[in-house]
């Protein structure tokens, strides 16, 4: 997994002592698929490796993958407000560390991992706005384009081009298979068992 800091609001180096921190104050569990990651009221897991899917509550859309070093807390107070939850998919290891000791401050210079922990729960709120603003912006089209884009770029990607993106949006099958029909005929797209091969040329803004 790759750090998530698309807003700049740390350095790499202060992320990389928080992570460091993190690992050897934590507690770091390994989870099967399926598996609730039961956090305490209080605690916060930071996940290490594997994939942690964030899903919508109201639809249970898959939203994204957890990004590596990305905060997770179970408390009922905590999440009741937020409108996703997590489910672990694959082998995933999460770090647990209680909220308290991160803003423990025995030296001045530590005073950064209350920051950095900061930075990332608004990094996660941005990162699920941002995809919520995409997906719900009531052009059709647009979420499937930006979609297609990301195809290529994930990771353990296991499913077809038409299934990734219904599983992501609450567009209808007829509509998604059209724009994908259309895209493949006039060349935009190569398609090969289902699933995107290659990107032949930019696609267009409108069809």
């Amino acid at each position: 997994m790759k750090k998530e800091n698309s807003n700049n609001l740390y350095s790499t180096d202060e992320f990389n002592a928080f992570m460091d921190f993190v690992k050897s104050h934590g507690v770091q569990i390994r989870y099967s698929k399926g598996q609730s990651l039961n956090l305490e009221k209080a605690e916060v897991g930071f996940v290490l490796s594997g994939l942690l899917g964030i899903y919508y509550k109201g639809t249970g859309k898959f939203i994204d993958h957890a990004f590596y070093g990305m905060p997770a807390m179970e408390d009922d107070k905590i999440m009741s407000t937020q409108p996703f939850y997590c489910r672990t998919e694959s082998d995933v290891i999460i770090a647990k560390i209680p909220i308290h000791k991160i803003f423990e401050i025995s030296h001045p210079d530590q005073v950064y991992r209350g920051v950095v922990f900061s930075a990332l729960i608004y990094s996660l709120i941005d990162k699920l706005a941002n995809i919520y603003d995409i997906r719900h912006g009531g052009n059709g089209y647009k979420v499937v384009k930006e979609l297609i884009e990301l195809y290529l770029n994930e990771m353990h990607i296991t499913q077809g081009l038409a299934n990734y993106i219904l599983k992501r949006t609450n567009l209808s099958n007829s509509y998604v298979f059209k724009i994908l029909a259309t895209l493949k005929k006039n060349g935009y797209i190569e398609i090969k068992n289902a699933r995107l091969t290659k990107i032949l040329k930019p696609l267009p803004n409108k069809i």
